[in-house]
């Protein structure tokens, strides 16, 4: 698909206390696939809280990735105006008007569940009469052909839609947790005010980051591995990174000790080291392997 047809509609970026985030399922999916972006997922999940092995919403991005998009095209960034203490009458009707319709539209999905629950369990129900009525015969409590003939009837005639299913409380209902503001028309752009990258490290780190990503590698944090980046052939999520990008300005001398450090690093996890520096404007990148002597 050309990238001038992916542009059309743009995405989305949240701004809170500095930090940019993605709340959209799509807009995630979206990045990764069409645009080759990662990020890092940094929500608990709904079924699975206390754990952090696997994350959810929302993806955080890190400040190369948000500078990119932005300087693309390919997204907005929005910041929620300041909320007052005062409550808006008309956000709070709109809020216990939204949490009403949730709970009606619940309740024939409750008691359809519950039919279905019942069906599943059919037969035990059935047994369950058949153990009742024998326990009432054994115990001679009414008469024995009557009883059966009653009992046989009722039997013959269950229905599932018959069954008197009580509805949800208000108080079980299912919660709706957003992942978006409901108010989008309250937040306020703040493209111009995005002033990454500003420090002589940080124009090094996002003119690395942009050169390799338009040479159509994938880039993800490299701060476990020893490096800036962790560069990969394709999805992280199918591939093993090959390099580990490490941002030296041009003019800065490595000791002997540094190179073997970072070349005995990339030969320990199996990755090939890459240098990278800018010189008139130019990104170039200086590669460090560990060869044992033969």
């Amino acid at each position: 698909m050309p990238m001038t047809s992916l542009i059309s509609v743009k995405m989305s970026l949240f701004v809170t206390h500095g930090k940019v985030f993605v709340w959209d399922t799509d807009d995630v999916m979206k990045l990764r696939e069409d645009y080759r972006i990662v990020g890092n997922l940094v929500g608990s999940l709904p079924r699975a809280p206390r754990q952090n092995i696997q994350l959810g919403l929302p993806l955080q991005l890190a400040p190369d990735e948000v500078t990119l998009l932005l300087e693309k095209g390919f997204c907005e960034l929005l910041e929620s105006v300041k909320l007052s203490s005062q409550i808006d009458d008309d956000r709070l009707k709109q809020f216990t008007d939204m949490r009403q319709t949730s709970y009606q539209q619940q309740i024939p999905l409750f008691i359809g569940e519950r039919r279905k629950e019942i069906n599943q369990h059919r037969h035990k129900i059935i047994e369950g009469k058949k153990a009742k009525r024998q326990k009432l015969k054994q115990d001679g409590e009414h008469d024995e052909n009557d009883e059966h003939d009653s009992i046989e009837e009722r039997e013959d005639d269950f229905n599932i839609d018959d069954i008197a299913i009580p509805s949800i409380k208000p108080e079980q209902a299912i919660v709706q947790l957003f992942t978006e503001s409901p108010w989008k028309s309250r937040m306020t752009s703040i493209h111009k005010e995005w002033q990454y990258p500003e420090s002589d490290s940080d124009k090094l780190r996002y003119a690395v980051f942009k050169d390799l990503w338009e040479k159509k590698y994938y880039l993800t944090s490299g701060t476990k591995f020893g490096g800036d980046f962790l560069v990969y052939p394709g999805d992280p999520a199918l591939f093993h990174s090959f390099y580990i990008a490490v941002c030296i300005p041009h003019h800065d001398k490595l000791t002997a000790l540094e190179i073997v450090t970072l070349g005995r690093l990339g030969a320990t996890v199996r990755k090939t080291v890459i240098l990278c520096s800018i010189c008139d404007n130019e990104v170039y990148y200086t590669s460090l392997q560990w060869t044992g002597i033969t």
